[in-house]
């Protein structure tokens, strides 16, 4: 009786649909920033946004909120490039989303 090794199970390759997910999920990620900052100058060059930032007296920033929605939106793109394959989707619509929303709350707190 001889012994023959099982060759190792090879993984699927990942689809293309895999892959434009992933894409995706990483020019939105690296684009967060940016798009932070235009906002933010975008505020400051109006009248209302240049009279808080000399003078003050503006409502406080929701710093917590904007933490949360931060940290949810890495969550998604963490799960977008490595969760299962039927997760990426939602998790890149859940990135994106979260995304604008942070994005959003800068124009409204100068």
């Amino acid at each position: 009786m001889t012994w023959t090794p099982r060759p190792a199970a090879v993984a699927a390759p990942p689809s293309a649909g895999a892959a434009r997910i992933r894409v995706r999920a990483l020019i939105a990620a690296v684009l967060f920033v940016p798009a932070l900052v235009v906002a933010k100058i975008l505020v400051l060059a109006t009248e209302q946004g240049s009279r808080c930032l000399m003078y003050g007296g503006c409502a406080p920033f929701p710093v917590l909120l904007f933490l949360a929605l931060s940290g949810a939106a890495l969550a998604a793109t963490v799960l977008a490039l490595a969760g299962p394959q039927r997760m990426r989707p939602g998790a890149l619509t859940a990135q994106l989303l979260l995304e604008l929303v942070a994005v959003g709350l800068v124009p409204v707190f100068p």
